[in-house]
């Protein structure tokens, strides 16, 4: 965790520089650095998002992306309990290369 902190270090240190190219390694560290069950929460929560907390598949990981500023607790509908991803989240997805998850119609999970 702490060279994923490290990583946010220089993240924000390049946006607030506005050095484009720093920002986008720093944020292509920070995609290493995720374990498999962050990628996935994080991959849920930004295409099938907001998400239920019921319907997260590791509270942990969702823990962990919320504490990096990755992922916020929201309400839906009226109703509390959910996770939401951030404009950072997108950012590290962007650069990830990964695949996307199948949006959902309808209804955010």
């Amino acid at each position: 965790m702490n060279a994923l902190r490290e990583a946010l270090s220089d993240m924000d240190r390049a946006e607030n520089s506005d050095d484009v190219i720093a920002y986008d390694d720093a944020a292509f560290k920070i995609c290493t650095l995720l374990s498999s069950a962050q990628r996935e929460v994080l991959k849920q929560l930004l295409f099938q998002g907001p998400v239920w907390d019921g319907n997260v598949p590791s509270k942990a990981a969702r823990d962990d992306l919320i504490s990096l500023g990755f992922a916020t607790r929201c309400c839906f509908m009226g109703e509390q309990g959910y996770t939401a991803a951030t404009y950072r989240a997108f950012t590290i997805f962007k650069v990830s290369g990964d695949t996307p998850f199948q949006k959902k119609p309808g209804l955010p999970g």
